[in-house]
């Protein structure tokens, strides 16, 4: 009886239950003082967790992963980071939570609690990726999306923002650049990757697989948390707060497989219902 072909789900997840991975979110989220529905955990399981695994440059390549939308009635799951049981997501000044994930309210955002610096075991200063998803945004004012100015450790600044037609970034230098292949429907990674310290091509900001490749040299550490829904400059939030749903967000390696991870997390958002 082909059950797992038939239906596109694995024969060993149905006889055997959740997979490790999957049941230590679980526990993390509990530990957060939080529940995740078996229903919900299983969507996870199928859609992310398993397929992540399988391809071996995901899972292993990431600090953090943050699932925001599809989950009203279990923010606790949302701020909780998927890959390990560190950097809890902390909502500042009440940013709206619904179906679609968090947007800020006009002042609100997220708090990673991640410090590339001290805390990056992946995302590292000359080698790292970082983004966020949205769904159907707007390319049509200046919102801040995530990352840090720090101007006490080499006056380094990550970011990744939507600005007027165009995505802007800076990846640990001052130097900014920007990707004019604007996407406006559908799910829309935005996200910032470099490979090298210097070179050719070492810098990418990207919009879905919109490649916008500079040779950017990166001048320093950032040694305070990012924020989402913002920036962090020195400890305090910027303005321009992002007013449209961040759907998830995460921290890595350049060599994530960024292709199969944006397949695998929009498989997910839809499973989810976002």
């Amino acid at each position: 009886m082909r059950i797992g072909t038939q239906l596109g789900i694995p024969i060993s997840k149905i006889v055997g239950g959740n997979s490790a991975e999957a049941l230590a979110w679980k526990t993390w989220v509990e530990g957060n003082g939080g529940t995740i529905s078996q229903a919900l955990l299983d969507i996870f399981d199928i859609n992310f967790f398993i397929p992540a695994k399988a391809n071996g440059n995901i899972l292993t390549e990431l600090d953090r992963f943050n699932v925001y939308g599809g989950l009203v009635g279990f923010e606790i799951a949302a701020r909780t980071n998927l890959i390990k049981n560190a950097h809890y997501v902390t909502p500042v000044s009440s940013p709206t939570f619904d179906n679609s994930g968090y947007r800020s309210s006009g002042t609100s955002y997220l708090n990673l609690n991640f410090i590339p610096s001290s805390q990056g075991v992946k995302f590292l200063r000359n080698n790292n990726i970082a983004g966020f998803v949205t769904k159907n945004p707007a390319f049509s004012n200046n919102y801040r999306g995530l990352g840090a100015l720090d101007t006490n450790t080499g006056n380094a600044r990550y970011e990744v923002s939507r600005d007027v037609s165009r995505l802007t970034g800076w990846n640990n230098s001052f130097a900014q650049r920007f990707n004019t292949n604007t996407v406006t429907s559908g799910y829309v990674f935005c996200a910032n990757k470099r490979t090298a310290a210097s070179g050719t091509g070492c810098e990418d900001l990207l919009i879905n697989g919109n490649s916008s490749l500079t040779n950017n040299a990166s001048s320093g550490d950032i040694g305070i948390t990012h924020f989402e829904l913002c920036i962090n400059i020195n400890g305090s939030p910027t303005g321009s707060f992002d007013i449209v749903n961040h759907a998830c967000s995460w921290h890595g390696s350049s060599n994530l497989d960024y292709t199969a991870f944006r397949t695998i997390v929009s498989n997910l958002l839809t499973a989810l219902g976002v």
